[in-house]
């Protein structure tokens, strides 16, 4: 249980460090060197531990798959922290993530939604409006709309679920090709594809579209030094430590169920954090809302284990 518990806080700090390294350096530079510091601590550690991981079908799929969440997703993700604040991102991203996985692994996997699983995720929905509707701005500092902010955010909850999904169907063919793909070396292979994404896009917007006040990014391209410290934590927190000690928290616990339950109180370990760093204080309807959409997450994923 302990590495599940460490996985909660450190996913936390992940989202805590991600929306001000946003404030430091704007929304798609932090992203792309977030993921810049992620690929090269995770490349290190894949040569020296599991040099022999990759294998062409698997590697494939793993790419498509951080694509997807990783690259998709986390583009998303980091216009979301800008707009919506940490807290309130990885509220939605957590909710509507664990439903669209679901949903996916029904349609690919073949695994059905059956009715208990229907009516978690209709608790999550109605958590997840009650939260919504309760939230309003506060002293937080926002770059660009509150509604654009949430739109971000549901689109990186699409990228998270579906490219759980695509992630799960490659462990699944390394298995019946005898193969043994690390946690580490997945998150390897899925963030390379994410670092391209999060660079196309950005090259794409400092060459094609206004430096406005508004704009997803900054004039400044190398971050300053100011940044650092918010860049790596995101990134360790993220995609390295907490990666991975969600891995072994799977292999310490039979039941990945009860696992994913305890990650998912994420967003709620965020809160008073996130008051203090960010100034977001939430009212009372999001937070009741937050404790229902989070349980909500966490009877469908002890449901579907």
């Amino acid at each position: 249980m302990l590495f599940a518990v460490a996985t909660a806080f450190l996913f936390a700090g992940s989202a805590l460090c991600g929306r001000q390294a946003t404030d430091h350096l704007g929304s798609l530079p932090a992203n792309f060197w977030r993921l810049f510091a992620a690929t090269l601590a995770l490349g290190v550690a894949t040569a020296i531990f599991y040099p022999h991981s990759f294998s062409g079908p698997t590697f494939l799929w793993l790419f498509i798959s951080g694509f997807v969440g990783f690259g998709i997703g986390d583009v998303a993700l980091y216009l979301a922290f800008a707009r919506i604040g940490s807290r309130l991102t990885l509220l939605i991203n957590f909710s509507l993530a664990t439903i669209l996985g679901a949903i996916g692994d029904w349609i690919w996997l073949g695994d059905p939604l059956d009715s208990r699983s229907a009516a978690a995720v209709a608790i999550i929905l109605v958590g997840l409006a009650i939260a919504l509707l309760g939230a309003r701005p506060t002293g937080m500092k926002r770059h660009g709309s509150h509604a654009a902010g949430i739109v971000a955010a549901v689109f990186a909850a699409f990228g998270q679920g579906f490219g759980a999904t695509i992630s799960r169907h490659a462990q699944a063919l390394a298995e019946s090709s005898g193969i043994e793909v690390s946690g580490l070396s997945q998150a390897f292979q899925r963030v390379i594809a994410g670092l391209l994404v999060g660079a196309v896009v950005l090259l794409y917007f400092r060459l094609k579209a206004p430096q406005a006040p508004g704009a997803p990014f900054r004039a400044r391209f190398f971050p300053p030094r100011s940044s650092l410290p918010w860049i790596l934590g995101a990134a360790l927190f993220g995609p390295v430590i907490g990666v991975s000690c969600f891995q072994w928290a799977l292999l310490e616990t039979p039941n990945s169920g009860i696992v994913l339950a305890i990650v998912s109180t994420s967003p709620l370990i965020l809160i008073p954090f996130a008051a203090f760093l960010e100034k977001d204080r939430p009212t009372v309807a999001s937070v009741v809302g937050g404790l229902i959409a989070v349980a909500g997450v966490a009877r469908l994923c002890l449901l579907r284990a």
